[in-house]
């Protein structure tokens, strides 16, 4: 008995057993239906309905427990029929979200490529920027979602943000800078040697200006750049200090090998934690919430700790 057969079953008896009636609910002609309770009934040799003067009036207790069961099965199939509708449909559409180049380059390379050929339903149209750029485009709403660095400053009530990775600041520099042999530095060393860092547009220019001011130490300022590759670089076979967010995770140790240069910690950190960050809305668009809860995933191990924790890699 197949899906077409059990509607056809159920509908009759919904109809009171009014054959007319039945056809014209399901759109298919008295004799389709005839058709299929003579075959039916010849076919799998049993009496669905009780019949007075030719026609059917009620079901037979066989009758009966077929019904119960189309019934069953029917609502079953609906709902399978409306979760693929759903799951089809929230893959469907295009969502902006936010996030610095450096985050980008690091963390999205495979995921963006990979997610948008299995889903290409799906479209992720990537806005970069720096941090605080991204804060007021997420308030503005000309973007769906950002990734903005801890405290965000957004008003809790009104947006909703998901850690993706605990890092701090650190100093890179050439590996043969006189600061390279200490274990550990401190800001006060920043005295002595320039620094460079991100610009304006990014939290970490300010958290970095904060942090100096609090330890009374020398703003040596060399430049700013919006590219963590150009700084990183910048440093070798140079005095001056880059200050950024580390990415000394396992996974990422032989880029800075690579790349020539050292990194050390600062005695007194500076916290930086990016976070993936939506206006709170009673209902998102189904694709908004397939690709955040991916974003999410991507981050995540299954037990919900990060991935990406350089105070647990430490």
């Amino acid at each position: 008995m197949n899906i077409t057969q059990m509607e056809y079953l159920v509908e009759i008896v919904q109809s009171n057993f009014n054959i007319t009636v039945a056809s014209q609910k399901l759109y298919v002609s008295q004799s389709a239906i005839s058709q299929f309770v003579k075959s039916f009934e010849d076919n799998y040799e049993v009496d669905l309905f009780v019949r007075r003067k030719g026609k059917i009036v009620a079901l037979t207790p066989s009758g009966q427990k077929i019904y119960q069961s189309a019934l069953m099965v029917l609502d079953e199939y609906y709902k399978l029929e409306n979760t693929l509708k759903d799951e089809s449909s929230q893959q469907k559409g295009t969502i902006k979200i936010g996030m610095h180049p450096t985050i980008l380059r690091l963390f999205f390379t495979k995921f963006i490529p990979r997610f948008i050929m299995d889903n290409p339903d799906a479209y992720i149209e990537i806005v970069e920027a720096g941090t605080l750029e991204l804060r007021e485009m997420l308030i503005d709403q000309t973007i769906h979602a950002a990734i903005l660095a801890e405290p965000a400053a957004l008003r809790s009530e009104d947006f909703e943000e998901y850690q993706l990775m605990r890092t701090e600041i650190v100093a890179f520099m050439d590996p043969n800078h006189p600061l390279s042999k200490k274990r550990l530095i401190k800001w006060s060393d920043l005295n002595d040697y320039p620094f460079a860092t991100y610009n304006e547009k990014d939290k970490v220019y300010h958290l970095v200006n904060e942090k100096l001011e609090s330890k009374k130490a020398k703003e040596n300022l060399l430049f700013t750049s919006a590219s963590w590759d150009y700084m990183i670089e910048s440093v070798v076979d140079n005095k001056h200090i880059s200050i950024l967010p580390t990415i000394y995770f396992r996974q990422f140790i032989s880029r800075v090998e690579h790349i020539g240069v050292v990194e050390k910690r600062f005695e007194d950190p500076i916290s930086y934690i990016p976070v993936l960050a939506r206006p709170k809305k009673k209902v998102y668009a189904p694709v908004e919430s397939f690709v955040f809860d991916s974003i999410l995933e991507n981050f995540h191990f299954d037990d919900h700790t990060l991935k990406y924790d350089f105070l647990e890699d430490l």
